[in-house]
């Protein structure tokens, strides 16, 4: 009768190894992650896809020693680290959905072939981590094609457009498995990218095949190896792809100044105003000599278009700006700037402009914009500017 006993306490411990459920928790390496859809003069971005269902591989076959590395982990801890870095390349501020199921058999599935590990729900890093957390040993076959088929009920819940992210070494899958993602296919067309991450070993390569099989399926898919996205960038690069759609920046002027609005400084240039460079109205500013408030005749052709400007935008007010340099009393350099002030209101108001869309303010010596030690710097503050105040 002892021999009897023992032999079902032998058979049931190892069940218990083939079961996989003796493993050691996964470690994550440091990951600083690049940004990703970072416009440029030349390019932009829009996000084309709203939901990613991840699909991890927890079949007994990733119990196996990776050998893309020399960290000794499973192929299952390296699907689990790939995840945990595409995790925290994600945009924190995305509209997205995402969620993630496994697939295998036996106790590590809770004894199905396949297992929820995360709702598909808005996408939080955190929630992310605690599904991907959820796996945590592999065990049984490789049913694939019931995954894929339980995915149909989380895809139809998407009103946009979903990515389904296959995570595996393509080992083992059934022959059903190519016929139910082109199901998929079939049912959702351009609504639904297929892409896979291949965690294999040099004798896997047969599996790598199968992946890409399946990203084919899908004329916007990719298949990767998951040692070609382990750095930042590269992985970047990879959830950019899977996000986003970039096109070249169509040229832009809002304010019809002649100047692209990259390269705009001054928004909402006033209509006919004459700008610099930058976008700015050449009415910046009068400069004035020393202890003076006359204006030379250097700068008509500046009042020229700030007439032809403010007539052109008659419902337009601006306030004047008048400024000194250091030189002489604070009480004195005051007056002196509303002064200065002044005399450019009066010369608009000759020319046409109605006093009542013209204010004046001074700030004497106060709000300089250069030094105040050199001449040139003397010169430079010694000004009238302005502020549109109405439009």
């Amino acid at each position: 009768m002892l021999k009897k006993i023992i032999i079902p306490v032998v058979a049931i411990s190892g069940l218990a190894l083939l079961s996989g459920c003796a493993t050691k928790p996964t470690t994550y390496p440091n990951f600083t992650a690049t940004p990703v859809a970072q416009a440029t003069s030349t390019s932009e971005f829009r996000q084309k896809t709203d939901a990613i269902f991840v699909i991890v591989d927890a079949s007994s076959s990733t119990n196996t020693t990776y050998d893309g590395n020399d960290s000794g982990s499973s192929k299952l801890d390296v699907e689990k680290q790939t995840l945990y870095r595409l995790n925290k390349t994600i945009p924190a501020n995305i509209n997205l959905a995402t969620g993630i199921t496994s697939f295998g058999s036996g106790h590590c599935l809770d004894w199905s072939s396949t297992k929820v590990d995360q709702n598909a729900t808005r996408h939080s890093a955190k929630n992310f981590q605690s599904g991907l957390d959820m796996t945590q040993c592999a065990s049984g076959g490789s049913p694939l094609n019931k995954a894929l088929a339980g995915s149909t009920t989380e895809l139809e819940k998407v009103r946009g457009n979903s990515a389904l992210l296959i995570v595996s070494d393509g080992q083992q899958v059934p022959s059903e498995t190519l016929a139910e993602a082109q199901a998929l296919e079939d049912k959702f067309g351009q609504r639904l990218c297929i892409y896979s991450i291949w965690v294999g070993n040099n004798y896997d390569t047969s599996g790598q095949v199968v992946l890409q099989e399946l990203s084919n399926i899908s004329n916007c898919g990719k298949s990767v190896n998951s040692a070609d996205i382990s750095s930042s960038a590269a992985m970047a690069g990879f959830v950019e792809s899977m996000l986003y759609s970039k096109s070249g920046v169509t040229s832009r002027d809002s304010d019809a100044d002649g100047i692209d609005d990259s390269h705009d400084k001054c928004k909402n240039t006033p209509s006919g105003a004459k700008v610099n460079s930058q976008g700015c109205w050449s009415f910046n500013s009068v400069d004035f000599g020393f202890d003076s408030t006359k204006i030379t005749p250097a700068f008509a052709p500046l009042f020229e278009n700030a007439i032809a400007t403010l007539n052109k935008n008659p419902r337009m007010t601006v306030q004047l700006e008048g400024h000194t340099d250091s030189t002489g009393p604070e009480a004195y350099n005051m007056g002196l700037s509303v002064r200065r002030a002044e005399a450019v209101k009066n010369h608009l108001v000759e020319n046409g402009i109605d006093t009542s869309r013209l204010t004046t303010k001074g700030f004497g010596e106060s709000n300089p914009i250069a030094p105040n030690d050199t001449a040139k710097g003397r010169a430079e503050n010694r000004r009238v500017g302005f502020t549109i105040t109405a439009r």
